[in-house]
């Protein structure tokens, strides 16, 4: 018999009354009063603590075993007059159907730039009363104030300061952002999101359990085809996750125009040698597992545009992406000792300039961002090198001795990186080069295509890196 078959058979009899004795006995013993010498309340009083619930808020809302084969996750925004209210009163019916096969997970989202609501509702999540105050939430149909949430909060045993802190402060715009980006890494967009084993459900009405029923025995069925194929069942997590993600790279379109019969779809050659990274400008963590690498004019102002579009990458996957700029152009240009004086300068903003940005933003890439600033608004003007220079130095309040002796000991650095870029096979004469995972795209500006070719790189173990949809072992 496998695995996935003895699970399908019913608990033994003897088995569910012995569980249930043991219950009993001891819901029996805890509920039992303290009546010795004294008693319970003469011993608090001599000294007691209240006893305050805590849960870390990165481990979201559930319902339901951990071991559960069926987990479903539900994605919403807390509230009044919530499009979610059906869609929550059916998961806890359909769950209550089959309480020991079914985990349900809820993530919470915010709409807008509004976190007031989240954010109450991860705090009561925190102090234990996440259900209570989703239980108050569901027949409300007119928005609430802030004082009407601290009344809310008063009402079902919350603490108002706390949760007054929470949502002045944004304490907790962290988990937020990464349940946005659990779906927004699954490629899903939908009004109320519900995913059976990681999967979108296809439900025409949130409200007909007939459609719930028939996505969980589906889910069921495929827990059960990974146990019969040799998985465990807290290596369902990830199997599935995994299973969600393409592994293929998508085909991407660069090369030539649309009308060019030599445009390659798949043929981006990889860089060879490596590019070389070290020194250059980048944001995001150090050593991630996969780089992506802007090559860009330095005075042209198109590339702000670029950086805008590779930016939510590295958002998206913290800990696995990072975004590097480098400098490239034609040196056969009029102007290359321009922008070679302006990429010495922004290399050497990386070695000694200060960092105004986040904390994964580089002094290097805190530059770039300004010098592109500055050059836009130099319309249909030749610029000035020396004069983009300063302005941006200024504005960054870099140390201008300390940058200009940078500049004479870095001369033509820039050139230096771009002929061993050239001979990795950059091609020549385009702009706007992005390099994924160490393959050239000429002209790739689509944030989507982007997205795909660094899942394709990390492919299939990026979701490992989520909060985890089993939780509470």
């Amino acid at each position: 018999m496998t695995r996935a078959a003895a699970l399908r058979r019913p608990a033994p009899a003897t088995a569910v009354a012995a569980a249930l004795a043991i219950a009993s006995a001891t819901a029996a013993t805890t509920a039992q009063p303290a009546t010795a010498a004294g008693g319970a309340h003469d011993a608090a009083a001599a000294g007691h603590a209240d006893r305050v619930e805590f849960r870390d808020p990165a481990t979201p809302p559930a319902r339901g075993p951990s071991t559960a084969l069926v987990t479903i996750e539900v994605f919403f925004v807390p509230g009044p007059n919530m499009a979610a209210a059906s869609a929550l009163r059916m998961l806890r019916q359909l769950q209550d159907r089959h309480p020991a096969r079914i985990r349900v997970v809820y993530r919470v989202i915010k709409s807008g730039a509004s976190l007031l609501v989240p954010s109450m509702a991860l705090e009561a999540h925190t102090e234990g009363k996440f259900f209570e105050l989703i239980d108050e939430l569901l027949p409300l149909r007119s928005a609430l104030k802030k004082d009407d949430l601290l009344e809310l909060a008063r009402k079902i045993g919350l603490d108002p300061q706390r949760v007054a802190s929470a949502t002045q402060l944004e304490r907790y715009r962290k988990v937020l952002d990464a349940n946005q980006q659990r779906l927004d890494r699954l490629h899903i967009s939908a009004q109320v999101p519900i995913l059976f084993n990681a999967r979108l459900a296809r439900l025409p009405s949130l409200a007909n359990p007939v459609d719930l029923e028939r996505e969980y025995d589906a889910a069921y069925g495929r827990a059960l085809d990974k146990l019969d194929r040799g998985f465990a069942p807290d290596q369902l997590a990830q199997a599935f996750d995994d299973e969600a993600m393409a592994a293929a790279p998508p085909m991407i379109l660069t090369l030539g125009s649309a009308d060019d019969e030599d445009r390659s779809t798949v043929d981006h050659p990889l860089a060879s040698p490596p590019l070389a990274l070290d020194g250059l400008p980048s944001f995001g963590k150090p050593g991630a597992a996969v780089p992506i690498v802007i090559l860009c004019r330095p005075n042209d102002a198109a590339c702000s545009n670029l950086l805008r579009v590779v930016e939510p990458e590295t958002r998206r996957y913290p800990d696995e992406v990072r975004i590097v700029w480098a400098p490239w152009f034609d040196v056969g240009r009029d102007d290359a000792a321009a922008l070679s004086m302006l990429g010495d300068a922004a290399l050497c903003a990386e070695t000694i300039g200060s960092n105004q940005g986040e904390l994964t933003t580089s002094p290097g890439w805190t530059w770039v961002r300004e010098m592109y600033a500055q050059a836009s608004r130099i319309r249909g003007r030749k610029i000035d090198a020396i004069k983009l220079i300063d302005g941006v130095a200024a504005k960054l309040d870099v140390d201008v001795k300390a940058l200009s002796a940078c500049r004479a000991r870095m001369a033509s650095t820039t050139l230096d990186w771009v002929g061993a870029a050239r001979r990795s096979g950059v091609p020549r004469n385009t702009e706007g080069v992005v390099v994924v995972g160490g393959r050239i795209y000429s002209g790739l500006v689509d944030q989507t295509a982007i997205q795909q070719l660094v899942e394709a790189e990390l492919s299939p173990g990026v979701l490992g890196s989520l909060p985890r949809w089993h939780t509470n072992k």
